[in-house]
């Protein structure tokens, strides 16, 4: 998430008025730990620095990227204070054929980085593989 910091700085102005997705997972070397501020999130952090009028949504940090790649129907968790910027979100998700489902408002992104955090952790120890989703069944 540093360098996604970064960048967003870097490019100032130039993000005015833009929607930043962040799919960061702010994972310390040994993934077991975040590396973000205590009570903040990576893209709390990212939100920052960002420029008057561009908004954070966090996003996919809880799909593994090579099972987003099987172009299977998956659940993809947000996070963001703007309601339209959650909206521009979700409409580009169900474009790939996804379901956005909102946690609330950015401070939620802490948990989603959490979330990512328990799954690389299920992914070596319990599920014995990467292969796998995390999803809300509605129909139960």
């Amino acid at each position: 998430y540093a360098s996604a910091a970064a960048v967003v700085s870097e490019y100032g102005d130039a993000l005015a008025g833009k929607v930043i997705i962040d799919i960061t997972n702010p994972v310390s070397p040994d993934s077991q730990g975040l590396v973000t501020p205590d009570g903040s999130s990576g893209a709390q952090e990212i939100a920052k620095v960002t420029p008057a009028g561009a908004h954070v949504v966090k996003a996919f940090n809880t799909v593994f990227g090579h099972m987003l790649a099987q172009g299977n129907p998956l659940d993809v968790l947000i996070a963001g204070d703007d309601a339209e910027a959650k909206a521009t979100v979700s409409a580009f998700i169900k474009s790939l054929g996804l379901r956005p489902l909102d946690t609330g408002p950015l401070g939620m992104a802490r948990w989603l980085e959490g979330t990512g955090l328990v799954m690389i952790g299920l992914g070596r120890y319990g599920a014995g593989s990467f292969n796998f989703t995390l999803g809300v069944n509605t129909s139960a």
